[in-house]
């Protein structure tokens, strides 16, 4: 029996398609593990951990997106925020008032985004960044009152651009102004966020005599002595009233005033210092009385906290009312004019002598009297005080 054994015939094209095919499936064995290897080694921060494999997005994508664009700034009144420390220059020398530097630039900027009102940034450290920084060493710092100097050390730097958060002590919701009489410093909060905060300067604390000259509602100015004692209480108010421009008043003459108790305001003062100073109003500096007026509405809630208890303990404590100075006295008397009559000088008559030798008899000269009236009596006015 014959056996036949096949031979197969060399197909060279088939060859080429097998070749192909193993050359296609070791790719792709070879690119799942390069494709992990090159996720995981790029830059953190290159990855979106929304769209880790970096899926092109549309342009309305990036609109809701929480991270602010390349060279924004933090929004005035956003205490809360982190420094961007990393390209902050450290600071080797003091800040006092007086000096110009770059570095006060970025002071001010900084005191700005914070609430804390310095004026404009100019790279000057005049008044205005003085009392912004013992605002800052008082309510973030937790320097005394008395300590506080306004030169920015390099702690006060350090400190400055670290994250600062401030929450108000009460929250009604909406604005409300809390008034920290220990730190003389005031915070104007807005749905719980500061939007600007301020050193301040209240009531002295002492007994005073003075005569004040008062704006009348009827547009005339009164001037009369008084007595009071410059106190500003403790306790929950609201704001009543609003002054444009300036007004004098019998606790001394305000800018652009808005009242909470009675007579006692906030209002703008060109001299506010360190220390209590006003008859009871709180005292801000002009550059920010030029727009806070303007922040609140009549209604908004005012904390006057005292240090000793919480306002609300006080209640709407009302102010300690002024009194007439008993040593304010005004003498008047009238003045009367005088008045002297005169009447023209006596003339004398000669008859002439005749031819004969007769001589006439004497010659008579009338004189009419002369009236005087009274002499004159001098008023004079005297005011006692100050």
């Amino acid at each position: 029996m014959n056996r036949y054994r096949r031979h197969h015939r060399h197909d060279p094209d088939l060859d080429a398609v097998y070749t192909r095919r193993r050359f296609l499936v070791a790719s792709a064995v070879a690119a799942v593990p390069l494709g992990a290897w090159w996720t995981i080694a790029r830059p953190t921060e290159a990855r979106d951990p929304e769209n880790p494999v970096g899926l092109p997005q549309g342009a309305d994508a990036g609109a809701s997106s929480p991270i602010s664009p390349t060279g924004s700034t933090t929004p005035t009144g956003l205490p809360d925020s982190p420094s961007t420390t990393s390209t902050v220059p450290s600071l080797d020398h003091n800040l006092s008032e007086g000096m110009v530097d770059p570095k006060i630039g970025l002071l001010q900027q900084r005191l700005t985004d914070l609430a804390f009102d310095p004026g404009p940034v100019d790279d000057y450290l005049g008044s205005a960044t003085v009392r912004s920084v013992w605002a800052f060493q008082k309510l973030v710092m937790g320097v005394p009152r008395e300590r506080a100097d306004g030169v920015v050390t390099p702690e006060v730097w350090d400190r400055l651009h670290e994250p600062v958060e401030l929450a108000p002590r009460r929250t009604p919701g909406g604005t409300h102004l809390e008034v920290y009489l220990p730190e003389q410093v005031a915070v104007l909060f807005t749905d719980g966020r500061p939007r600007v905060i301020s050193h301040v300067s209240s009531g002295e604390g002492i007994e005073w005599c003075d005569e004040v000259a008062v704006d009348l509602d009827d547009g005339t100015t009164e001037t009369k002595g008084i007595c009071g004692r410059s106190v500003t209480p403790g306790g929950v108010y609201h704001f009543e009233r609003k002054v444009e421009g300036w007004r004098n008043a019998k606790l001394g003459r305000l800018y652009k005033p808005t009242y909470f108790n009675y007579g006692i305001a906030i209002h703008g003062a060109s001299n506010v210092p360190e220390y209590p100073a006003s008859r009871g109003c709180v005292r801000f500096p002009m550059h920010i009385a030029e727009y806070i007026q303007d922040l609140v509405e009549i209604g908004d809630a005012v904390y006057v906290f005292d240090g000793v208890q919480d306002p609300e303990h006080y209640g709407a404590q009302p102010m300690i009312f002024d009194w007439p100075d008993p040593d304010y006295t005004t003498t008047t008397t009238s003045t009367t004019t005088t008045s002297t009559t005169t009447v023209p000088e006596p003339t004398t008559t000669t008859v002439p002598e005749p031819i004969a030798t007769t001589t006439t008899p004497p010659t008579t000269t009338s004189t009419a009297p002369t009236t005087t009236s009274p002499a004159t009596s001098t008023t004079a006015t005297t005011v006692a005080g100050d």
